[in-house]
C-alpha cells in the first residue's frame, strides 16, 4: 500500500507523514528528499536543479519498484492540478503503485489560508522550504490542488488539528476502507 499525503506548504505533510509512517512501519519518502539533493547540489533557482531532480526521483522510484511488496510506503507532495510538472509526479506515483500492484490512497490536507500563511513563516522552516508567504498566497489565488476521483480519498481538515489526531483520522479511514481496497489503476489520474 501507499498512503500518499498531499498539501500546500505549512500544512504539516512532513509533520504527519513521519508519525503516521513510525505507525504503520512505513518507508517514509518525503517530497524534500528528492528536492533536497537538487537543491543543495544545483541551487534553488538554477534550472539544472529540475534536470537533476528528475534523475534522483527516477532512481528513486526505481529502488522503490523493487521493493517488497508487503513493504508500505507514506509520501509526500505539494501537487496542484493545472501545474504540468506536478501533474507528471502524480503520474509517476500511481506507475509507481501500479507497478507494485498495491493499493494507493490518496489524502489531501487542507487548513485555512491564514493559518497555513502563519506556518510557512515559522524559523524551523528556513532553508529548503518555502517560507516566503507572498509567494504561497499566489499558489493559493492561482492553483488547486489535487484531489484525485477515487473512493479511497480522504480530504482532512488540520487547521486545528495535532498532528497526532490528523494522524488517528487517516489511521481511521485505513481501517474503514481497508476491505474495499483494490491495487491502483488509471482510476487514480482522474480529478474532481
Amino acid at each position: 500500500m501507499i498512503v500518499h499525503l498531499n498539501g500546500w506548504p505549512g500544512v504539516g505533510k512532513k509533520t504527519i507523514g513521519s508519525e503516521l509512517a513510525r505507525n504503520l512501519r512505513a518507508r517514509f519518502i518525503h517530497n524534500h528528499l528528492l528536492h533536497d539533493v537538487a537543491i543543495v547540489c544545483a541551487g534553488l533557482n538554477d534550472p539544472d536543479r529540475w534536470v537533476l531532480y528528475e534523475r534522483v526521483r527516477t532512481a528513486a522510484y526505481a529502488s522503490l519498484k523493487r521493493r517488497s511488496l508487503t513493504e508500505v510506503f507514506v509520501m509526500t507532495n505539494g501537487l496542484c492540478k493545472n501545474a504540468p510538472r506536478e501533474l507528471e509526479a502524480w503520474n509517476r506515483v500511481v506507475d509507481l503503485a501500479v507497478s507494485r500492484n498495491v493499493p494507493l490512497v490518496p489524502v489531501v490536507l487542507e487548513a485555512a489560508p491564514d493559518e497555513i500563511i502563519r506556518r510557512v513563516q515559522r524559523p524551523e522552516r528556513s532553508g529548503r522550504k518555502l517560507t516566503d508567504p507572498t509567494q504561497l498566497r499566489s499558489y493559493l489565488a492561482e492553483d488547486t490542488l489535487q484531489y484525485p476521483a477515487v473512493s479511497e480519498l480522504l480530504v482532512l481538515d488540520v487547521t486545528s488539528l495535532k498532528a497526532e489526531e490528523a494522524v488517528a483520522r487517516i489511521e481511521d479511514h485505513l481501517t474503514d476502507i481497508r476491505a474495499s481496497l483494490q491495487p491502483a489503476s488509471a482510476r487514480h489520474l482522474q480529478f474532481r
